[in-house]
């Protein structure tokens, strides 16, 4: 039986989002109204990114950027890709696609798609790199897949793998028989399980969290479309207006990369701190700030805010040898805005403690309590090590911190007496 799913065609809903019908792939238009002023037009986009997620400020830099990256990646030898996930589900990760979808330029949205649909979609004759022709690469631009779990198989040994690898490279070019396709493009990829890691190590980590009841974000309806619509206007006036400088400083390396970048996690920033050096103001600063957080974080991001967590909680009980997983799960239990917060104290949940901070090099060990009774737990020494590596050194206040939290508990539980 043929198990192929039909190739999918752009939503029409991104084409309407854009405002427009998609542009020719090597040319834009001049714009029609004087171009948008750039830190205007940059508050503008975060303004309308926090109105509709939940997002650390980081993250918001970065999603901006790449937005206006995605109009303007042909200037740069490298693109960047999204990598967008979450601890938990109904964090957003669709929303997120979604909003990205109308703001980017010539969007395709595969949503949930089979791998042999991506590659239809993106091995197609205008991509086909023929000696001694132009190459077209009409629209779409940027790819964005949702629930790409239902894509990926954990295995590296993967056709779409290799194809969506070489679209991150402007000379790089995919080989399928006798045929190669220039399939160099912005993508963003959206789902529940990691990417493999060939293809992670290519893509800025956003790294989502599910909203609060109390936090209050705008529904991303009809009107906020339309509003995206005219961001997406705007997006395209300035980099019409900056092709000329766009040109310039793409082939030359940005100024003050950040430092201990890897190879593709340079490639990734390249483009975006460009555009921020462009836009001038505050935001090359902010931009190479996020990217050290955002890759910081690339692997361990939820282990290292797990790491922090238990770190001040052994702190705030002044620093015993050991504390049981138990008395572990009851604490973190109480930490609003974190992932724990919604975990039992049960065999479930001390399992994912263990996975979360066993890669880091932290392990259990059995406690025995009277003459019988047998119970698991961490070493305060086992953390060391992590916390030194991972976490940022204690801050000199905290013991005032910890003593004044110790006066108001005891003061709290005489009230109750």
């Amino acid at each position: 039986m043929d198990r192929r799913r039909p190739r999918v065609a752009p939503a029409p809903s991104a084409v309407i989002a854009q405002g427009s019908a998609p542009l020719p792939a090597t040319t834009l238009p001049k714009p029609t109204l004087a171009p948008p002023n750039s830190l205007e037009l940059m508050n503008s986009v975060i303004k309308f990114l926090r109105q509709h997620l939940i997002c650390e400020d980081y993250q918001l830099t970065l999603l901006a950027l790449w937005i206006i990256h995605t109009w303007c990646f042909r200037s740069f030898p490298t693109t960047a890709y999204l990598q967008i996930r979450s601890a938990e589900s109904q964090s957003a990760k669709t929303l997120c696609i979604r909003i990205l979808t109308a703001l980017c330029d010539s969007p395709l949205l595969l949503p949930g798609a089979h791998w042999r649909s991506v590659m239809e979609n993106l091995l197609t004759p205008d991509r086909r790199v023929v000696p001694g022709k132009p190459l077209t690469c009409a629209p779409p631009n940027t790819i964005l897949l949702d629930e790409c779990h239902h894509t990926f198989a954990p295995s590296e040994r993967q056709h779409v793998l290799g194809l969506l690898n070489t679209g991150s490279q402007a000379d790089c070019n995919y080989v399928e028989g006798l045929k190669q396709y220039c399939v160099f493009s912005p993508k963003a990829f959206a789902g529940n399980a990691r990417l493999p890691r060939s293809l992670a190590s290519r893509c800025i980590p956003i790294v989502l969290r599910r909203k609060k009841p109390s936090d209050v974000i705008a529904r991303f309806n009809g009107d906020a479309v339309a509003s995206a619509a005219r961001l997406a206007g705007s997006f395209q006036s300035w980099v019409a207006a900056n092709a000329a400088s766009l040109a310039k400083i793409g082939q030359q390396a940005p100024v003050r990369v950040p430092v201990g970048l890897s190879a593709r996690q340079q490639d990734c920033a390249e483009p975006l701190l460009h555009v921020a050096e462009l836009i001038g103001g505050p935001w090359p600063e902010k931009a190479r700030a996020a990217f050290m957080v955002a890759f910081n974080l690339a692997d361990e991001g939820l282990a290292v805010e797990l790491l922090a967590d238990i770190r001040a909680i052994f702190f705030l009980k002044e620093d015993p040898s050991y504390l049981s997983t138990q008395d572990l799960l009851t604490e973190l239990a109480t930490i609003e805005d974190r992932p724990w917060a919604a975990w039992r104290n049960d065999s479930g949940s001390a399992r994912r403690l263990s996975n979360l901070v066993c890669p880091l090099g932290v392990r259990t060990k059995n406690f025995t309590k009277g003459s019988s009774s047998t119970f698991k737990g961490y070493l305060r020494e086992a953390f060391l090590d992590a916390w030194e590596r991972y976490l940022p050194p204690i801050p000199a206040d905290w013991p005032e911190t910890r003593a004044r939290m110790k006066r108001e508990a005891e003061a709290q539980a005489a009230m109750k007496n």
